[in-house]
């Protein structure tokens, strides 16, 4: 019966250590917003801590409400066309996808397949990566809360 529980105690504790192991993505960790954006006045973006991705923004009618965030542990990448790295979230994988491309220093593109109908519809979004020192306080706030570890 011990040889049961320290059998499962030990798969337990190893199962957090692989969710949070660094992930290969083809940009550099940091906060990421829409290239037509300034980064001292950014309220969206995404993040990539080197294990998670998902998007951090203020809302309300004037951005004056959250900070908010959507991060979800990547579990796999694999390099598919195009020069595209395709990030799995919680073991499935299914029609829809996230991709990225490194596009230069600090610029990446972002393509989000979502089926529709008969059909796979795609949206491409250009990014700049923000420094820290570059944000506005109210995105550093929102980087300390949800990627302290970024936030320098």
């Amino acid at each position: 019966m011990r040889g049961w529980i320290a059998a499962i105690a030990a798969i337990a504790s190893s199962a957090p250590a692989r969710a949070q192991s660094a992930i290969k993505l083809p940009i550099t960790a940091g906060f990421w917003t829409n290239a037509d954006q300034k980064c001292a006045t950014a309220r969206y973006g995404y993040i990539f801590d080197g294990s998670r991705w998902g998007s951090v923004y203020y809302y309300g009618p004037t951005g004056n409400l959250g900070p908010a965030a959507e991060l979800q542990p990547i579990t796999q990448t694999r390099v598919v066309e195009d020069g595209f790295t395709q990030m799995q979230f919680g073991g499935y994988d299914g029609a829809g996808y996230f991709r990225v491309k490194a596009t230069g220093p600090d610029r990446a593109l972002y393509r989000v397949g979502a089926p529709f109908r008969e059909e796979m519809q795609v949206m491409d979004d250009p990014l700049i990566r923000c420094s820290y020192q570059a944000m506005s306080p109210k995105m550093k706030a929102a980087m300390r809360r949800f990627a302290p570890a970024l936030a320098k």
